[in-house]
């Protein structure tokens, strides 16, 4: 862990699995509160089980095609992400030059341009026309 990038993965992926256990023992402490612990879980586990052994066959097979294509659905998010990056940064940076070159009202530019005394003559009532 020698650079900045290091030390922020390092500590956000201490961060998630801590989020993860969090939750599962939350889950868990839960289940062990109930009078007959873990016993919904159970049922539920079951019911899901009886439901994926009654689907027909196609419906399985389509459930694993889905169940395959996960890497490749993963894989083409985590290419884009540098793309996606860019297209961002772009736009943020392309819109700060265009703050800076174009710019809205500042003291010198009015000064040049006599935007000062038009700003003046308004607040005090007269129309500079």
């Amino acid at each position: 862990m020698h650079t900045l990038f290091d030390f922020i993965t390092n500590v956000n992926g201490i961060q998630y699995i801590l989020a993860l256990l969090f939750i599962f023992g939350f889950i868990v402490f839960g289940e062990l509160m109930k009078p007959k612990p873990f016993e919904g879980l159970a049922k539920a586990v079951a019911e899901d089980i009886r439901f994926i052994r009654a689907q027909e066959k196609a419906a399985l097979i389509q459930l694993a095609k889905n169940a395959a294509m996960a890497p490749v659905y993963a894989v083409i998010y985590f290419a884009s992400l540098p793309v996606l990056f860019v297209q961002g940064m772009t736009t943020v940076v392309g819109k700060g030059l265009v703050d800076v070159s174009a710019g809205g009202w500042n003291p010198v530019r009015a000064y040049f341009t006599g935007r000062k005394k038009a700003k003046k003559a308004k607040k005090d009532g007269h129309d500079s026309k």
